[in-house]
């Protein structure tokens, strides 16, 4: 193994930003440029795999950018998607996974973000990162968890976009190769004495696998990162120029009819459902009740009510009546098939790794991963008129 330095290279750590421990500084800079996430996003959606689109991820960073103060970036960095507790397993495992690579591979933790030395509007900030034959080789990592088998080459670590993440880290740092940590956790969310307990590591140390830089896929990405950094330009000129959007004015009749049609709703709720109430109230008896005038009918009917026997299992005496072993063979019965179904698991795993290698691919298909969603809400000045 080639001797591994210590310390960066100068020329990276100038090329170095804030870590994600400053959150709102991290978000900012991020908001900048163009990411590994967002770029993956966007291969992805223009191959129909899901991913945010670029009006979503210019939104997003329009709200950083736009900030008049600290104050404002603050709140709008605190607006930002925090995470599930997918992504939070995920936050607290990777420490621990790159302490890992620390010992096993020499690979430093990162969380900086760092600007591409040929565009400082390129942006990666890395799990991990290492320099190789005396400064001349730069390596970095990538750290992923999943409940799912996300190893390369299979099908949830392409669809994922992993792979696309992982070139556009490398082509920023100017890396020659990602070692890619992954780790499967059981994927047991169940709760446990009524409380969410997190889920276990399948293993202790996780696997890693080396991936090459692709100059070709690289080349490729920055096509896409630099058509969407001149949409973002364009959004973030008309909105310091004062320029409101281009509204379809059609959309946005339909959108107040569907808001005015809202608040009927909520009238008309506000208003049905105390009287149903005191009506109820009114008219409970035992026995059945109708009222019928020129302007409305009201009937009752009582509720019916019948006891029914109840049974429960005397197991005591079951076991001291019962034919001598029959307890004893059922309790060796389900402990001989606990014991096959985790030997049927473990062959399975090994199986589905072993298969792994020879997957192939034989055709697309398309999936729908996320179904189309439509949100209507009021504008900002009219939430304003209806709180004065």
């Amino acid at each position: 193994m080639s001797a591994v330095t210590v310390a960066l290279p100068a020329e990276l750590e100038a090329r170095a930003g804030a870590p994600d421990t400053d959150r709102t500084q991290w978000l900012f800079e991020r908001a900048q440029g163009v990411t590994a996430t967002e770029v993956r996003d966007l291969w992805l959606k223009s191959r129909g795999l899901g991913g945010r689109t670029a009006n979503q991820l210019i939104e997003e960073k329009l709200a950083l950018l736009l900030a008049p103060t600290a104050e404002a970036r603050e709140a709008a960095a605190a607006a930002t998607f925090i995470g599930n507790r997918y992504t939070m397993w995920g936050k607290t495992r990777e420490p621990v996974i790159a302490e890992q690579l620390r010992e096993s591979h020499r690979m430093l933790p990162e969380s900086r973000v760092f600007r591409s030395a040929s565009n400082p509007r390129h942006l990666a900030s890395p799990d991990g990162v290492r320099s190789t034959d005396a400064g001349l080789r730069l390596e970095v990592a990538e750290i992923k968890t999943s409940g799912v088998d996300i190893a390369p080459g299979t099908d949830a670590y392409r669809k994922k976009g992993y792979a696309i993440q992982q070139q556009w880290v490398m082509g920023v740092l100017g890396a020659q190769a990602s070692l890619y940590a992954w780790e499967q956790h059981d994927g047991d969310w169940l709760p446990h004495g009524g409380q969410y307990e997190e889920p276990e590591p399948l293993d202790l140390f996780v696997p890693t696998a080396w991936v090459d830089f692709d100059p070709e896929l690289f080349a490729e990405l920055v096509v896409i990162a630099d058509q969407f950094l001149a949409r973002l330009d364009e959004a973030l000129a008309a909105a310091r120029a004062g320029e409101g959007p281009v509204i379809d004015e059609e959309l946005d009749t339909l959108a107040l009819n569907y808001l005015r049609g809202l608040d009927l709703e909520k009238e008309a709720k506000a208003l049905k459902e105390p009287a149903f109430r005191a009506m109820f109230e009114r008219v409970e008896s035992d026995e059945a009740f109708v009222q019928e005038s020129a302007l409305a009918r009201v009937s009752f009917s009582p509720a019916v009510v019948d006891e029914k026997e109840t049974y429960e299992l005397d197991v005591a005496a079951a076991r001291a009546a019962a034919p001598g072993g029959m307890y004893e063979r059922l309790e060796q019965a389900l402990d001989d098939l606990r014991q096959a179904e985790e030997a049927l698991k473990r062959e399975r795993l090994a199986v589905d790794a072993h298969e792994a290698d020879f997957v192939r691919q034989t055709g697309t298909e398309v999936v729908v991963v996320k179904k189309a969603a439509l949100r209507v809400t009021a504008a900002k000045d009219t939430k304003k008129e209806k709180a004065a």
